[in-house]
């Protein structure tokens, strides 16, 4: 009990502190209307859209495959801890190299990301790359929506999802509108270019990202994110609100502090449970010990928001140390109980086929580091913070995961955030499209439908 103490009572002065802090009159956030982070000096960008298929070389796989044949695995299991408390336990290591070797098969992978259309264009000097997936004609409603990922995921997140969206009687979801959807992947992630310059935040994509919506003829369109994808939408809706329909969320971005009576109620929501519009939050809502495992496991974060080049240079080297890295994420951030279990609890939720392919488009994009600069720029752009304070009076949805690690936000916390018009709880952790995508895909025409 007095080791708990020591951990809450610094973290309930954060809390008041940043309290206190954002009691502040918000600070003036200019955004500017363009900027360059392509190579060289700064130069027009050529609109042109422009068709794509992946289609990796061969001598990468060949690569890859003479990487994970002679990876060294040389770290025992603890004998009393076979489990992953300790991070990727080895013995799973060992049975997905086997797997990754003899088993998977990248070239089915790449067709199935290429069974969707993609296409390229350049935006303040970087190739952006996106899903533009339609509906059949059949439905004559149409609705535009953007779905963005997060880290460590990438556009492939999403192919559960898109079928759904676009053709939601198919998948026993009545709906008389369909939607066409945008995937594009974060600059430095997926086949989308590596910023080449300094600055690339949060911020800069929400403004790419409206850029692309608007050059594909959008002037108004609706959006869909969770970590990242969460955080950028969020953004994109505070800035260009006159772009944004609606918007639908499976992370809910609201730190803690960052309005005085969010945090009234995040706290009277522990003291009062019965204050709590949610059952289930009712049961386990502590604003305060969910601190103790985001300690225990944000030390990723710390590393990538400081020196993300060290930390990702062995990464980038290394196919199993990068599938570790990633796929520890599948575990912890699915279900936090999955920690106990030798083999995560993966596949409970994922294939390996899924996990392996989120790793593979690292791999043979090489950009692992740049992913992972994406949290220095964070965390060096106090705009990203300053915005994050400013009511959202578009309407928006929150799809929470009630395994999800990050937020189990209440909606009596998140209102004074968000103008919050639906609310829906799902049994899933994190990667929601991947995970729930039925679920998730049914939160978001119950939405559109409320707000019609």
């Amino acid at each position: 009990m007095g080791i708990l103490k020591l951990i809450l009572l610094p973290v309930a002065v954060g809390v008041l502190i940043a309290t206190v802090w954002n009691l502040l009159p918000e600070k003036e956030v200019i955004v500017e209307e363009n900027n360059f982070y392509g190579s060289g000096k700064i130069r027009a960008d050529n609109t042109e859209v422009k068709p794509f298929k992946v289609n990796v070389d061969q001598k990468v796989i060949d690569d890859l495959k003479h990487r994970l044949e002679n990876a060294r695995i040389s770290h025992s299991v603890l004998e009393d801890s076979d489990d992953f408390f300790y991070g990727f336990n080895a013995k799973q290591l060992l049975k997905l190299r086997d797997y990754w070797l003899h088993k998977y098969d990248w070239r089915k992978q790449e067709a199935i990301i290429n069974q969707f259309p993609q296409f390229t264009t350049e935006i303040e000097g970087l190739q952006v790359h996106f899903l533009r997936v339609q509906p059949p004609k059949s439905y004559k409603i149409v609705k535009p929506i953007l779905v963005a990922h997060g880290w460590p995921g990438n556009v492939f997140e999403f192919y559960k999802l898109i079928p759904i969206l676009t053709d939601p009687k198919k998948h026993g979801i009545n709906s008389e509108f369909a939607f066409e959807v945008i995937a594009p992947s974060i600059p430095g992630y997926g086949w989308s270019e590596q910023p080449k310059k300094s600055g690339f935040s949060q911020l800069a994509c929400a403004r790419v990202f409206k850029k692309l919506m608007v050059r594909l003829g959008f002037d108004k369109f609706y959006l869909q994110g969770g970590d990242w994808g969460a955080i950028i939408t969020s953004l994109l809706t505070r800035v260009y609100p006159e772009h944004v329909i609606a918007l639908h969320l499976n992370m809910v971005p609201a730190m803690p502090g960052a309005n005085f009576m969010g945090t009234f109620y995040d706290i009277l929501g522990w003291l009062v449970p019965s204050t709590l519009s949610s059952k289930a939050l009712q049961k386990n809502h502590n604003p305060f010990s969910k601190f103790g495992v985001m300690i225990v496991e944000t030390g990723y974060m710390h590393l990538q928001a400081t020196k993300p080049d060290t930390a990702g240079t062995s990464l980038n080297d290394s196919p199993i140390g990068l599938a570790a890295y990633i796929i520890e994420k599948f575990s912890t951030w699915t279900n936090t109980d999955y920690r106990a279990l030798p083999d995560g609890g993966l596949n409970k939720r994922f294939t390996n086929d899924e996990l392996l392919t989120i790793v593979m488009i690292y791999w043979t994009n090489g950009n692992i580091v740049s992913s992972q600069r994406f949290y220095r720029e964070f965390f060096l752009d106090k705009r990203c913070e300053n915005l994050g304070k400013k009511y959202v009076s578009t309407p928006t949805a929150h799809a929470s995961g009630l395994n999800e690690l990050y937020d189990r936000t209440p909606i009596e916390v998140s209102r004074y955030l968000f103008n919050i018009t639906h609310y829906t709880e799902i049994d899933m952790g994190h990667f929601a499209a991947l995970e729930a995508p039925k679920p998730v895909a049914a939160s978001v025409f119950q939405f559109i439908k409320d707000l019609e």
